[in-house]
C-alpha cells in the first residue's frame, strides 16, 4: 500500500449524548473543558511533508487551495477503542484530557500494527509539554520502521527522507500587537501558523468603549491575512484548487427557547434571581462583552459585592456565565481551525446580529400571509436590512465588498439579506453558511474537509424523490415545469423519479441510490417550538430520525419543499437534519415556496447541471465549485423576476427582455465580477432612468424566491473538473497537495 502522508489528531470526547449537550448552544461539555487540546493541534503540522524546507515554502499556498486542513476530530472513547488504529492510518495522535486516564488506552494502542502517538498530562508516548516538532519527528520515524515491510518502498523511503528534513519553521514579530480576546483569537492563530509571533500586549482592557477596540484589532488582523493571501496565491495550483473563501463571517449563538424556558424549581431563591440576571444579560448583549452597570449586575456577574470584590474577596462562579464562556472558548478554537485550515480572516460579529430576529420573524410573518401585495413585503424587508445593516459593523463592510472567492457566514442570523451594494450578500457574492446551533453540528461543518473532486459525468445521476400524492393540486407545476426542459435534459442526465409514501420507501430510495444528488419534491413544513417535518404523501417524518437508518446519504441534498430551514423557527431544521446525516452540501428553502415558481427553480437547476456543468471548466479554464453552480443559479432567478416586472410594468417590451435576460446570464456564467451592473448599464441604454431601475430591483428581491433559499454546509468543498485531470487531482488531495510542482501542473493543464 501507499503511505498516508496525513497527520491526524484524535481529541478524546467521554460525552456525546444529546442530553449531556450544554444548555446554550449544545455542545458536548468535555469538549468545552478541553478545547485547548483544539489549539494544540492547530500547532501540528497537517502532513509529514509540511515541516520539510520545501514544504514550508507551499504550505500556506497548499491552506489556501484548501488541501492542507488541520486534521483533527472529536472522539468517544469506545468509539476509538473498538477496533485497533488501522494500518493505513500511521501518523495519527491522540489527546487525551484531564478527564482520561492514560493507562485505559495503553492496551488498545499497542493491539495496533502501528500504535498512535498517546498525548497526555502523564503515562502517555508524550506529554502536552513534550508534543514539539523533534518528538513527532522520532515518533513518526518509528511509524516508518513499523510499516516498512507493508508500504511500497519508493513511498517509505520518501517519507523517511522528509520526516528526517524536518526544521523548525521560519519566524517573525507581527508589525503591531492587539489585545487579547476571543473575537480577535481566530485571525491570530492564522497568523501564528504563518509564523508571526509576538502579537498579544496582554488582555483587552478597554471594554467600557463600545466596539470599536474590538472591531480595529478584527481589521488589522484581517487585513494581514488577506495581504498574505496575495503574496502566497499560486496561479496554476489555485486554478485546480480554488482558493478557500477569504472571509468568514462569525457570530456565536445562543438557542433561541432558552430564553423563554422555565427555570428550575429545586433551586433556592438566590440562585433563582442569580440565573434570571444572567440570562437576561445574554438576552440583553448587544457588543463583544457585557457590561455591568448596577451593583446587581455586578453581583451576578462576578459573585459578590462590588465592595467585597475591593477588598480583595475572590469572585464566585456564576455557573451560567461559567458555561457560556465553556461554549464561546470552543466555539472560537473550532472556527479558528477552520480559518487555519484555509489560510482565511474571521470578522467575528458583535451580539447585537443575533437581536435581529425579531425584523426576521416580521418578514416572515408577512412573508407567510400570502398577500401579493409587493410593496409590502419590500417595507418590511427593508426593516430587515436596515437592523443587520446596524449590528455589522461598517469596517467590515468592505471586506464583503471585496471577497473575490465569496463569504461564508457562520451564524444563525440572516446575514445573507445584508445590503452590499444594493443587492442581498447572497446575490452579490458566492454565500454559503454553516449554522452555529447546534453546537455539535457546528463542529461537524466546520472540521476539516478535503475538497471532494467529480467530474460533470459524477453529476449527471440524478435522484428525484416524489412524495407528492397524486391528487395533490402543486403536483403538475413540476410534470409542466420539467416536461419543459425535458428534451435538453435526456441525453445528458440519467433522472431516476421514485415515489415514496413512508418511511420504510424513503430509506430504500436512499440507500439504493450511488448518485450524488438527490432532490426532495414534496411538502415540508416547521410548527413553532418543533422539530421541521417532510411529508411523505400525507405522513410528517423528521429527518433527524433517520440517524442509523440510512447507510448513505448524496453528498449534494436539494430540497423543493417549504420551510427546509424555516427563519423563524428552531434549529432542529430539515437542512440541518440531512447535514447531521452526512451531507456536504444542502439547498433549503427559509419560507415557503411558491410551487410553479419552485418547480420553475429546479427544471432550470436541471438543465444548467446538463448544460453549463460540462463547459464550465474549459470555460473559466478551472475547477468550479458546487457553490458557485447555486449562486450563479439564484441571480439567473432574481434576474428573471427583476425583468419579468420590468416587462410586466412595461418598462421594456418583449425583445428587450429576451436580449438584456440573454446577456445577463452570460456575465453571471462568464464570472463576470457585477453582472447586475452589465444589466444595469443595458436598461439604461433602453433610456430607463437608474432611480427607477433601483427602486424596481428593491422590490423584485422583497418578493423573488432567490431569497428564500440557503446554501448551508460546505458546498465551496464540491470541485467539478474535466475528466481527464480527475486521478491527478485525487492523488493530488490524498497528499495534501505535496507532490504537486508547477511543473506537474503546467503538464496537468496542457495535457
Amino acid at each position: 500500500m501507499q503511505l498516508d502522508p496525513r497527520i491526524y489528531v484524535v481529541i478524546i470526547v467521554p460525552d456525546s449524548l444529546p442530553g449531556q449537550a450544554t444548555p446554550l448552544q449544545g455542545f458536548a461539555p468535555s469538549l468545552c473543558s478541553n478545547s485547548w487540546m483544539i489549539e494544540a493541534a492547530m500547532r501540528i503540522p497537517s502532513t509529514i511533508f509540511d515541516p520539510t524546507p520545501e514544504g514550508q515554502s507551499s504550505l500556506l499556498a497548499r491552506r489556501m487551495g484548501g488541501t492542507n486542513p488541520i486534521n483533527w476530530i472529536g472522539q468517544t472513547p469506545r468509539a476509538i477503542r473498538s477496533h485497533p488504529l488501522p494500518e493505513s492510518l500511521p501518523f495519527t495522535i491522540v489527546m487525551l484530557g484531564d478527564d482520561q486516564n492514560a493507562a485505559e488506552y495503553v492496551e488498545w494502542a499497542s493491539s495496533s500494527v502501528v500504535p498512535p502517538t498517546l498525548v497526555a498530562k502523564s503515562g502517555a508516548n508524550l506529554t502536552f509539554s513534550q508534543l514539539n516538532l523533534t518528538n513527532l519527528q522520532q515518533r513518526f520515524l518509528g511509524v516508518c520502521e513499523k510499516v516498512r515491510n507493508s508500504v511500497e518502498s519508493g513511498s517509505i523511503s520518501r517519507a523517511v527522507a522528509a520526516i528526517r528534513s524536518w526544521e523548525p519553521s521560519k519566524r517573525r514579530p507581527l508589525p503591531y500587537q492587539v489585545r487579547g480576546h476571543n473575537s480577535v483569537t481566530p485571525n491570530l492563530r492564522v497568523l501564528e501558523s504563518a509564523g508571526f509571533t509576538r502579537m498579544v500586549a496582554g488582555p483587552m482592557q478597554d471594554i467600557m468603549s463600545g466596539n470599536a477596540p474590538f472591531v480595529n484589532q478584527i481589521v488589522s488582523t484581517s487585513n494581514s491575512i488577506l495581504a498574505l493571501r496575495s503574496e502566497v496565491r499560486h496561479p496554476l495550483l489555485h486554478r485546480v484548487f480554488q482558493p478557500t473563501l477569504a472571509i468568514n463571517i462569525f457570530a456565536p449563538a445562543i438557542y433561541p427557547d432558552f430564553f423563554q424556558a422555565n427555570i428550575r424549581t429545586d433551586i433556592g431563591p438566590v440562585e433563582r434571581e442569580q440565573f434570571l440576571m444572567s440570562r437576561q444579560a445574554l438576552e440583553r448583549q448587544s457588543g463583544y462583552s457585557f457590561i455591568a452597570r448596577t451593583p446587581a449586575q455586578i453581583r451576578t456577574m462576578i459573585g459578590i459585592k462590588l465592595e467585597d470584590a475591593q477588598r480583595g474577596e475572590a469572585p464566585k462562579e456564576n455557573p451560567l456565565m461559567m458555561a457560556r464562556a465553556g461554549e464561546l472558548k470552543l466555539s472560537t478554537e473550532c472556527i479558528a481551525a477552520l480559518a487555519v485550515s484555509e489560510l482565511s480572516a474571521v470578522l467575528r460579529l458583535p451580539n447585537a446580529i443575533n437581536r435581529t430576529s425579531g425584523s426576521v420573524r416580521n418578514f416572515a410573518a408577512q412573508y407567510r400571509s400570502g398577500s401579493g401585495l409587493s410593496r409590502k413585503r419590500l417595507v418590511t424587508f427593508r426593516a430587515v436590512q436596515r437592523n443587520l445593516a446596524s449590528a455589522v459593523p461598517p469596517d467590515f463592510i468592505q471586506f464583503l465588498n471585496d471577497a473575490e472567492t465569496g463569504v461564508r457566514i457562520v451564524a444563525d442570523a440572516h446575514l445573507e439579506w445584508l445590503d452590499i451594494g444594493g443587492l442581498p450578500l447572497c446575490i452579490q457574492k458566492n454565500t454559503t453558511r454553516i449554522p452555529v446551533t447546534p453546537g455539535n453540528l457546528f463542529i461537524e461543518n466546520v472540521s476539516a474537509r478535503q475538497p471532494i473532486i467529480f467530474s460533470p459525468k459524477d453529476l449527471t445521476d440524478i435522484l428525484v424523490i416524489d412524495a407528492l400524492e397524486r391528487g395533490d393540486p402543486i403536483r403538475p407545476a413540476f410534470e409542466i415545469a420539467f416536461e419543459a426542459f425535458e428534451p435538453h435534459l435526456t441525453d445528458q442526465l440519467n433522472i431516476r423519479f421514485r415515489e415514496v409514501s413512508n418511511e420504510e420507501e424513503l430509506v430504500e430510495a436512499f440507500n439504493s441510490f450511488s448518485g450524488n444528488i438527490v432532490i426532495f419534491d414534496g411538502h415540508g413544513g416547521h410548527e413553532i417550538g418543533e422539530a421541521a417535518t417532510l411529508y411523505l404523501k400525507d405522513i410528517p417524518i423528521d429527518i433527524w430520525s433517520l440517524r442509523g437508518k440510512l447507510s448513505r446519504v448524496p453528498p449534494i441534498v436539494i430540497l423543493s419543499a417549504c420551510d427546509t430551514h424555516a427563519a423563524d423557527r428552531n434549529h432542529a431544521t430539515t437542512a440541518n437534519g440531512f447535514l447531521a446525516l452526512g451531507a456536504v452540501a444542502v439547498l433549503a428553502s427559509v419560507f415557503p415556496l411558491d410551487a410553479r415558481e419552485a418547480a420553475a427553480f429546479i427544471a432550470r437547476l436541471l438543465f444548467r447541471i446538463a448544460s453549463y456543468v460540462p463547459s464550465a471548466p474549459f470555460v473559466l479554464r478551472r475547477s468550479i465549485s458546487w457553490m458557485e453552480i447555486i449562486a450563479g443559479m439564484l441571480r439567473m432567478q432574481l434576474l428573471t423576476n427583476f425583468l419579468r416586472q420590468l416587462l410586466n410594468r412595461n418598462f421594456i417590451d418583449e425583445k428587450a427582455y429576451i436580449r438584456i435576460h440573454n446577456s445577463g446570464n452570460e456575465a453571471i456564467n462568464d464570472g463576470t465580477a457585477n453582472p447586475f451592473g452589465v444589466v444595469h448599464e443595458l436598461l439604461k441604454a433602453q433610456g430607463l432612468v437608474k432611480s427607477s431601475v433601483n427602486s424596481e430591483l428593491e422590490i423584485a428581491v422583497a418578493n423573488s424566491p432567490a431569497i428564500s433559499y440557503l446554501q448551508l454546509g460546505r458546498p465551496e468543498a464540491i470541485l467539478i473538473e474535466i475528466e481527464e485531470k480527475l486521478d491527478f487531482l485525487k492523488k493530488a488531495i490524498e497528499e495534501g497537495a505535496s507532490v504537486v510542482s508547477p511543473a506537474s501542473l503546467h503538464d496537468c493543464f496542457t495535457s
